[in-house]
């Protein structure tokens, strides 16, 4: 039985993959067979030998076709997954290969193309550093590995491995120019490939590589524009969604306004929109097993049972925010690649169309949205029936005409994009722009790709305006009906576009707002409110797009569609319901736990907060055991979508009036506000089931916690006024019940939401700062990054209200404990967010002890703004010991600290003796009188190291305070007894270097009974010159000689009269105090 097991662990050891992250469930199809085997049978062949007899035995094996291949690929495995062996495993390829590694190469494709996803970490290392060994040396064909490499670097995604494939390959491109650019298809996919991932590195923690793409791509961009003119129309539209990173920016310029300076041969934008850019370009956007699934769900999957394909697909590949730029992506891919027979678009296969529909209206990006609308209708604007294909024009038209009767809101909303896409996409050829659209809508009725364009256009359920705006557009279709379209009848060209047009509807959609347009469109912004501007400087025209979020399958925006219909709620006929409530209808009908049917019913009906908190009443005692997985998810996404489309715009969102009481009450009247109001009223623990729906609603309404703050802010003011004698407070327990749900600290949910509070209305999110730094007191006070969102918004009026509130004692922001450390990272803000912050740290009367210890750390180039306050503090305090310490712990600079020396001459007019007496304490500790002739070093362990100053230190200070002495003020601070005693200490334990460098500071310090201090930095066993009498003579009448004189005995920079009054000065009062002494004898 043992000898049993033995071989059994031994079979499923051996079973075990090094290349591939297997499963229990995986079984290894023929690649991953064939690489174990391989690697199986080299090591068979090479065990137990020597190098030297390996290459003999392996020579003449390779001799052999199916050896050849056995054996390269069998050192391709322990290639990519032996990190140590690697190099040597790479010369011993080269010495045994026979075809220059193309077998190699070839199966290193395949494996790259074919099972990428299941490689192991360790593998992704080293294929990246095969990758760069093939191309240092120039192995044929590894332009095939790298591009099939670029392809598994996928769009809309940020993860970790993803990032790392995206940097390692754009290292290898970097490091190696010369080669990427001898391979013009390469060249042309990586630039293809890295503008449209520089789109996904928006988030601030990816701005470092973005930085590397975006100079990488641009400098590829300019030098090999030639290589770049045949990536065509798409390229344009990528170039639209980078548009505002400013290289990009300034390419957009050239291209508008001076495109000989790219390339000779180059015309301008119109040149690059008319070349329809290659399949291939398009299919290396999809990762290949992505493409595999969308192909087959094009392919096999039949019409009516594709939603569990779908929502597989949902999943698996848009997940994440970034994803949604994939949506694009997809509808290119499918309209250019993907073109069924004859014999399919006969069948029940899924057409194109209802897959591009799925990915529209699935889409709650705004951004997204809009990019994929284009995407669906780009090749419309430029065709051509003489050299472009029906097909690429098909899906759109069938899309709008299919669903007109049970979709009428995605017909509305893509035949209003599209009139406004053909008159605003570039006014410069508008005349062309519509003859294209007007070519694509005239084959389709030409090759009957729908019967009969008129139930589309004339369709009752397209409100007026847009029915007005199809007939202004596309009147040859529209006005005559029985008139025959084959004819060629141009467009004619329409008036020019006022300036500062709006676009809107009645049911309030926020459209886009285009400024005076000479030029085309440039990308939809990818930060709601934003817009990119392009200015002509010799014709001063300006190019300005302004995209804003809308909302989109709203409830609200539906009720103009079906307007003509009253009783939308109690008829059965989907024709007339709003998308939504059709939607709603559509999904199969879910039974739900006999608690919460009934009222989960009543909700999705009436949609308030009242059957909102109802049915929340009832889900919220209900185990995890009373729901299956698939009623759970039919709860959440139903809810969620309600909850998202029963809030009110984003600039609406909150009360216009903080004071009056109908705003306040109507702004938290909302289905999503009811949730706050019933987690309010009931604190007790949650259970699983209510816990995941909270989740769920936070992760897919990002708005929800800062919501959370705004409704608790207006809950406790309108409660506090019903009844004022009882004073109501935030519940922030509340607000960490649900940072729980979602697996999250308190402290970055609350900086996330206020971050985002703050972006979305920076009135509202001061209103709210006083509560939240009262109610998260511990997260709040001295959280430099809540700090930075404060002051990046804040004027000189909220600076003054903010110490109003300080001062009446509402809002504390610092505290003493921590403070240092809150100062010192805000160092790296801007000037004006610094000066404000001084001015808060003012505010709250913080102590110089408090913050003192940074003193040594601030540098005077680095940070003036707090230099400059501490100065100003410094002012109102007397010195000490402690303070004089730091002072001069920092680092004497060679022209001196301005700092440190405008502390000191501002001290010296008030504290004359103290300063000196302190100053004087501190040089002298650092000379033990028990060691004259050395100097104390102290231990490495004590606190003295980091916090007192050197001897060198207090010498530089002091000898730059004397240079700034000027005409004698200020140099009584070396008259002291102290200030002598330890000058002339420091000489006597000084060596030769320093002596010379301070010679004239030590000058200063008088003569006594057994040291003279020279000037001159001599062997210091001299007496000191003294001043004769014919000295003082020559200095009373000014004559040349005493003037060249003093000049060579004072080798300061400062006035010569000014040092010869101070030696004379200090002389006189030494000479006094010897007499004293004598006396007293």
């Amino acid at each position: 039985m043992e000898q049993q097991q033995q071989q059994q662990q031994q079979k499923s050891a051996a079973h075990v993959s090094k290349l591939f992250v297997c499963t229990a469930v995986d079984c290894k199809d023929e690649i991953e067979e064939k690489f174990e085997r391989s690697f199986i049978n080299l090591q068979q062949q090479i065990a137990g030998l020597s190098d030297k007899e390996m290459h003999d035995v392996l020579s003449q094996l390779v001799c052999k076709d199916k050896h050849h291949e056995e054996i390269s690929v069998g050192f391709l495995y322990v290639l990519l997954t032996d990190p140590d062996s690697a190099p040597k495993t790479y010369r011993d390829i080269t010495l045994v290969s026979r075809d220059g590694m193309n077998v190699i190469v070839a199966n290193l494709t395949v494996l790259v193309a074919e099972k990428y996803a299941k490689l192991t970490d360790i593998a992704r290392r080293q294929l990246i550093w095969v990758l760069r060994e093939f191309v240092k040396h120039q192995v044929l064909s590894v332009e095939n590995v790298i591009w099939n490499c670029l392809r598994q670097a996928g769009g809309g995604d940020a993860s970790i491995r993803n990032v790392f494939l995206v940097e390692s390959l754009l290292d290898i491109f970097i490091d190696y120019r010369t080669w990427l650019e001898g391979n013009p298809f390469l060249v042309q996919s990586t630039v293809y490939s890295y503008v449209r991932l520089i789109e996904d590195h928006a988030n601030p923690a990816l701005m470092p590589l973005r930085q590397k793409e975006v100079k990488f791509t641009i400098s590829l961009i300019r030098e090999r524009f030639h290589d770049i003119i045949p990536l065509g129309r798409d390229f344009v539209r990528l170039l639209q969604n980078v548009a505002r990173i400013p290289e990009f920016e300034q390419l957009w310029r050239d291209i508008l306004y001076n495109p000989k300076s790219l390339h000779p041969t180059f015309n301008g934008i119109w040149h690059l929109l008319q070349i329809r850019t290659s399949r291939r370009f398009l299919q290396c956007r999809l990762l290949p097993e992505m493409e595999r699934k969308i192909s087959f769900l094009a392919s096999s999957v039949k019409f009516g049972t594709q939603k569990r394909y779908q929502d597989w697909f949902q999943d698996k590949y848009f997940a994440t925010p970034e994803s949604h730029s994939l949506r694009s992506d997809l509808i290119r891919f499918i309209i250019n690649v993907i073109h069924p027979t004859n014999d399919m678009l006969c069948s029940d296969i899924i057409p194109r169309w209802a897959i591009i529909g799925w990915l529209i209206s699935s889409c709650t990006n705004p951004i997204a949205s809009a990019n994929a609308k284009l995407s669906l209708f780009y090749d419309w604007l430029f065709f051509d029936p003489a050299k472009d294909n029906i097909m690429n024009i098909e899906p759109g038209i069938l899309v709008m005409y299919h669903s007109i009767r049970n979709h009428p809101f995605v017909s509305s909303t893509l035949l209003d994009f599209l009139c406004r896409i053909t008159k605003n996409f570039y006014v410069k050829h508008d005349d062309k722009i519509r003859m294209g659209v007007y070519n694509s809508l005239k084959l389709i009725l030409d090759k009957q790709v729908i019967p009969n364009i008129q139930p589309l256009f004339e369709s009752p359920k397209l409100d007026r305006e847009l029915r007005n705006l199809i007939r202004e557009n596309f009147r040859e279709f529209v006005s005559s009906p029985t008139s025959n379209v084959g004819q060629s009848v141009g467009y004619p060209l329409t008036h020019s576009i006022q300036a500062a047009t709006t676009f809107k509807k009645d049911t309030d959609q926020q459209r886009t707002v285009l400024e005076h347009v000479d030029l085309p469109i440039i990308g939809f912004s990818h930060n709601s409110a934003t817009a990119f501007t392009l200015v002509d400087e010799g014709n001063k025209v300006t190019t300005q797009l302004t995209t804003e979020r809308d909302n989109a399958f709203s409830d609200e925006e539906m009720e103009n569609v079906g307007k003509t219909f009253k009783n939308e709620e109690n008829t059965d006929d989907d024709d007339d319901l709003p998308l939504s409530k059709v939607r709603l209808k559509e999904k199969p009908k879910v039974e739900l736990s006999e608690a919460i049917a009934e009222s989960f019913d009543t909700f999705i009906t009436k949609r308030n907060s009242f059957t909102w908190e109802a049915f929340l009443k009832d889900l919220r005692p209900l185990p995890a055991s009373a729901f299956e997985e698939y009623q759970l998810n039919y709860v959440i996404s139903n809810t969620v979508i309600i909850m998202r489309e029963t809030l009110p715009p984003h600039h609406n969102i909150f009360s216009e009036s903080k004071t009056d009481e109908k705003c306040l009450a109507k702004s938290i009247s909302y289905p999503l506000y009811g949730l706050f109001r019933f987690l309010y009223e009931n604190e007790e623990k949650i259970k699983k089931p209510f816990q995941t729906l909270l989740s769920e609603i936070c992760h897919r309404i990002p708005e929800t916690r800062f919501l959370l703050l705004y409704f608790m802010k207006i809950h406790c003011k309108l409660q506090t006024r019903k009844n004022s004698q009882q004073s109501y407070q935030f519940k922030t327990n509340i607000y960490r019940q649900i940072c729980d749900a979602t697996d999250n600290k308190i402290g970055d949910c609350l900086v996330r939401d206020l971050d985002l509070l703050e972006q979305e209305n920076t009135a509202i999110y001061l209103w709210l700062l006083p509560d939240i730094y009262r109610e998260f007191k511990s997260i709040a006070t001295n959280n430099t990054e809540l700090l930075r969102i404060t002051l990046r918004c804040i004027d000189a009026k909220n600076v003054r209200d903010i110490i109003y509130s300080v001062a009446q004692g509402k809002l504390t922001i610092f505290k003493q404990d921590g403070l240092i450390d809150c100062i010192r990272e805000s160092l790296d803000f801007e000037t004006y967010e610094q000066f404000c912050l001084w001015q808060l740290v003012q505010a709250h009367d913080v102590p110089l002890k408090s913050i003192q210890d940074l003193l040594p750390e601030l540098e005077a180039g680095n940070h003036p703004e707090a230099l400059s306050h501490f100065l100003l503090l410094l002012k109102n305090e007397e010195p000490t010991n402690e303070i004089i310490r730091l002072i001069l712990s920092r680092e004497a600079k060679s022209r001196g600290d301005p700092f440190v020396t405008s502390a000191l001459r501002f001290w010296y007019q008030r504290y004359e003796e103290k300063l000196s007496e302190i100053i004087a304490s501190l040089l002298t500790s650092k000379y033990p009188s028990s060691s004259p002739n050395k100097r104390k070093r102290p231990s490495k362990g004590g606190s003295i190291v980091t916090s007192s100053p050197s001897a060198d230190q207090v010498l530089n200070h002091l000898e730059h305070y004397r240079r700034s002495c000027r005409h004698g003020s200020g140099t009584g601070l070396y008259v002291h007894d102290m200030m002598q005693r330890a000058l002339q200490a420091a000489y006597s334990h000084s060596n030769e270097s320093t002596k010379k460098q301070f010679s004239d500071l030590f000058a200063l310090a008088a003569e006594d009974e057994t040291t003279a201090v020279g000037r001159r930095g001599g062997s210091g066993r001299g007496r000191k010159q003294p001043v004769s009498k014919k000295d003082n003579n020559n200095h009373s009448t000014s004559n040349k000689k005493n003037s060249e004189l003093v000049k060579t005995i004072y080798s300061s920079d400062e006035n010569s009269s000014e040092e010869d009054w101070s030696k004379h000065k200090i002389t006189q009062a030494a000479k006094k105090r010897k007499k004293a002494v004598n006396d007293s004898d």
